[in-house]
């Protein structure tokens, strides 16, 4: 299985993601059935995106960006892994700006992959050569089983500057996720994908697909992108 796996950050709204999914049931081409396309939307979306996508007969899942690293209880505003469970199957966790923006540690993105896996949802999990140890050897200390899990490997500077990084050192980093994480699970790459590089990262053995943010929001941008799978 490959994934191609959109992360929208704090863009669009209902209205807006409601556009998105009509424009691209017109515009798609059936894509082959190994392809697992995710796209990681705002949490006010996920029961209309869910709702249009079974209308639409869209072969495209949508899942939530972030969750809490609680779980149900007085945590007032947070959204808890079992919310989540009856719109989604899956969550990414563990992003750069979250950890920038709200000081999120590999602690905390452990104990929502565990309330994640607890729950029956996918953790997708974001990845950095400066924590990357740390941060497996914390899913590794809470014994989850990592096989159920999907790793993206996001170097920070690669992130929305338009310079990916060479896919050559991504397959060596890639290759290392597997080897720590002892299982096989899907590795990603994140960072700066476009219709021109997208195929430089396919090409490799240990990477099992892209997160893409910029070109996941432009519809004839992520068809293009999933037309490189095929």
């Amino acid at each position: 299985m490959r994934y191609l796996i959109g992360n929208w950050k704090s863009f669009n709204t209902i209205t807006q993601t409601t556009l998105w999914l009509e424009e691209f049931a017109k515009t798609y081409s059936k894509p082959r059935t190994n392809i697992k396309m995710i796209v990681c939307a705002p949490f006010t979306n996920l029961a209309e995106a869910n709702r249009l996508i079974g209308g639409l007969h869209l072969p495209i899942e949508i899942a939530a960006q972030d969750v809490s690293p609680f779980p149900e209880g007085k945590h007032t505003g947070e959204i808890t892994a079992q919310m989540l469970s009856e719109l989604t199957g899956h969550c990414l966790i563990g992003h750069s700006e979250r950890r920038r923006e709200f000081g999120e540690s590999s602690k905390t993105v452990g104990q929502k992959a565990k309330l994640l896996l607890e729950n029956s949802l996918v953790p997708i999990v974001c990845l950095d050569t400066p924590y990357l140890d740390e941060q497996i050897k914390e899913l590794l200390d809470l014994q989850l089983p990592l096989q159920s899990c999907i790793f993206v490997y996001e170097p920070l500077a690669a992130i929305g500057t338009g310079k990916a990084a060479d896919a050559a050192s991504v397959e060596i980093v890639a290759s290392k996720i597997s080897f720590l994480t002892e299982s096989v699970c899907p590795i990603l790459y994140g960072g700066s994908v476009t219709e021109e590089n997208i195929a430089l990262f396919l090409d490799k053995q240990h990477i099992d697909g892209v997160l893409v943010g910029t070109d996941s929001l432009s519809v004839p941008s992520f068809v293009k992108l999933m037309h490189a799978f095929i």
